[in-house]
């Protein structure tokens, strides 16, 4: 992992390195979108099974929280994680791969630079955002992005890629899972229930009913048929399933094109339009 501090900061919407810098280092990290449920901590045990079964199969794996807020500039060198906005912000940061303190994956809060990321996909499309994602991780990095699917799918707009909806054995699970799909579909994106049977804390409602009832919703009401992943299958079909690079050819042809940002997300000169309009 390549860290260092002090290097000035770039307009986050105006790096035209931003998605070169991973470009050497081979074919390129590559993405995984989780929708977070209204409650996002019931999520999380899925998050930390998907990520020890990945590791387990030799992957590197880095997850991005974007329930979470970054430590602002001040808190940098408080011993805070490194949070997404910053990694996005400095040129210095790449090769991120692992934690520096022997764990077994990195851990990132990401909500602010989530919020910059989204500004990037609306002036200048969601390749140009996923260029400027990827650069601070190595190639062999799967980022597993935990965020809302309403911002999960402002991001990635027009990317026929897939997403996992976590499916938790809990009252308002089926309308989580539900509305998560039916964002991430109108995206473009192709939604995946993710049924997941708690160890710590088993849910009140059956599992199968749930699945069976998002899946019926969708059916019904979206026209989609819904795959879903059982649990002991996820290291073999998240690794193939993956928003890669594939995706990015437009974002580094047009990264000269795309307005200048600070490092709060805030536009310049206006020229970017609503998320969602």
């Amino acid at each position: 992992m390549a860290l260092t501090w002090g290097v000035p900061m770039f307009d986050i919407g105006f790096d035209q390195a931003a998605g070169l810098r991973s470009d050497a280092l081979g074919h390129g990290p590559s993405l995984m979108p989780l929708a977070s449920p209204a409650q996002p901590a019931l999520a999380y045990e899925l998050l930390c099974k998907l990520a020890t079964r990945l590791t387990a199969q030799g992957d590197a794996v880095v997850i991005i929280d974007a329930t979470e807020t970054e430590a602002t500039s001040g808190q940098r060198h408080d011993g805070s994680p490194l949070g997404l906005l910053r990694a996005l912000q400095d040129p210095s940061v790449s090769g991120l791969e692992r934690p520096a303190d022997g764990g077994e994956w990195l851990v990132m809060p990401g909500a602010r630079g989530l919020q910059a990321l989204q500004l990037t996909a609306a002036a200048g499309g969601a390749d140009a955002a996923l260029s400027r994602l990827f650069a601070p991780f190595a190639s062999s990095v799967t980022v597993l992005l935990f965020a809302p699917a309403f911002d999960l799918a402002g991001l990635l707009s027009g990317l026929s890629g897939r997403a996992l909806v976590p499916v938790l054995g809990q009252p308002q699970a089926s309308i989580d899972a539900y509305g998560a799909v039916k964002l991430l579909h109108a995206a473009g994106l192709s939604p995946v229930l993710a049924p997941m049977h708690s160890t710590d804390m088993p849910g009140p409602v059956p599992l199968d009913q749930v699945v069976r009832t998002v899946t019926e919703c969708a059916q019904r009401h979206l026209g989609l048929t819904l795959d879903h992943w059982p649990e002991a299958t996820w290291a073999q079909r998240v690794p193939v399933s993956t928003i890669s690079r594939q995706h990015r050819p437009a974002a580094l042809a047009n990264l000269h094109r795309t307005p200048a940002f600070d490092g709060m997300g805030a536009v310049h000169h206006g020229a970017a339009q609503s998320l969602w309009s």
